[in-house]
């Protein structure tokens, strides 16, 4: 099958959306699939390994690095060129207009992955629509595509108000590299990890006064992987509440499987998760997780961990109930990858191609 994936940003350094995005071409390129990658200036690709056709872009002033494409008069050209059965774009945003105009004008058939949580687009631009407009925005793109993607149930239930009518939509769960699948077992004792973009989404404030009031009592070890524009913030919050943080920055994906498996528990108390990748690498590595009823975090992390209230002493006893009770931590990590086998790359590019098929057939 022949594939052009439109998306905005093609790089490794961004957050799970990009990730997902990366995956999917990647596995379709490993199963001898064509794939081409439209996206934006910045957009790389290791050793050549994907056509990659960079259109215009415009850094986006309210997110990290994020870009956004336009058009230009070689797009038609190409794409009519690489002969796609399907267009496929992620998020509906520049890349998703780009991509819905050529495949008109192509007479190809398109779908979309919508990605993002309806509060993000509120949080980074339109700070007062309380997500109406990422919501309204997805309903306009049900109208003019073939089928539109979810990554979690829990989100597509966010959007469901807005589609168009009884239209061709699914949800399909991101799968994550066989690397984090491993016989090995994380080590038991007193390790907490984050892996999260330090943004305001992410609630970090909340994860650094649990660590601190668990630290009062016992000896953690607190890390927190990644960067983002809150880093200055949390540092400082943390010296200010006494709280022992070890920020590592931001570390390559493939070190991570390292990091869960000298870690005891897995810790993320964002609320608006629309997946959550990084719950699921931690606990295909055996970690049990720790999350908020909040989001997608319940949907994804099931039994592989607990699932708590927003409220700070009862995620820190959770955590610390994890950390001294082995028989509870045993049980948990077996579950954690059992939960996590639900989440693999075969799963996932099948259920893609099953959707681009029945897409390519609807009307034919």
């Amino acid at each position: 099958m022949r594939v052009a994936i439109f998306t905005d940003n093609f790089r490794t350094d961004m957050g799970g959306g990009t990730k997902v995005v990366y995956d999917l071409a990647n596995k379709l390129k490993e199963e001898n699939h064509e794939v081409l990658i439209v996206s934006g200036k910045t957009a790389t690709s290791e050793n050549g390994k994907f056509k990659i056709l960079k259109l215009p872009s415009l850094k986006y002033p309210f997110y990290d690095n994020a870009e956004a494409i336009f058009p230009n008069f070689l797009l038609v050209k190409k794409l009519n060129e690489f002969s796609p059965d399907i267009i496929h774009f992620h998020d509906p945003f520049t890349a998703g207009i780009t991509a819905v105009v050529a495949a008109k004008l192509l007479s190809k058939k398109v779908v979309g992955t919508i990605h993002i949580h309806p509060l993000h687009m509120t949080q980074y631009s339109l700070r007062f629509d309380n997500g109406l407009a990422a919501k309204k925005l997805v309903g306009f793109f049900s109208k003019f595509s073939d089928g539109l993607s979810f990554v979690s149930k829990e989100q597509m239930n966010l959007y469901s108000k807005y589609l168009s009518g009884e239209g061709n939509y699914r949800v399909i769960y991101p799968g994550i590299p066989d690397i984090f699948f491993t016989d090995k077992v994380p080590s038991f004792g007193k390790r907490v990890i984050t892996v999260s973009r330090l943004a305001p989404e992410k609630n970090l404030f909340f994860a650094i006064r649990v660590i601190s009031e668990i630290q009062r009592v016992m000896d953690v070890e607190y890390i927190l992987v990644g960067n983002g524009p809150e880093r200055e913030k949390l540092e400082s919050y943390s010296l200010s509440i006494g709280a022992k943080v070890k920020f590592l920055g931001a570390v390559k994906r493939e070190d991570l499987k390292e990091l869960y498996l000298n870690s005891s528990v897995f810790f993320l108390p964002s609320k608006t998760e629309t997946f959550g990748l990084v719950f699921a690498e931690a606990m295909a590595c055996g970690l049990p997780v720790v999350a908020l009823n909040k989001g997608s975090a319940p949907e994804v992390v099931g039994n592989g961990g607990i699932i708590c209230e927003e409220d700070e002493k009862v995620v820190s006893k959770a955590i610390s109930e994890l950390l001294v009770n082995k028989e509870l931590w045993v049980k948990k990590s077996k579950a954690a990858k059992r939960r996590a086998e639900v989440f693999n790359l075969n799963d996932f590019v099948k259920n893609f191609l099953e959707f681009y098929r029945t897409t390519i057939e609807l009307g034919s």
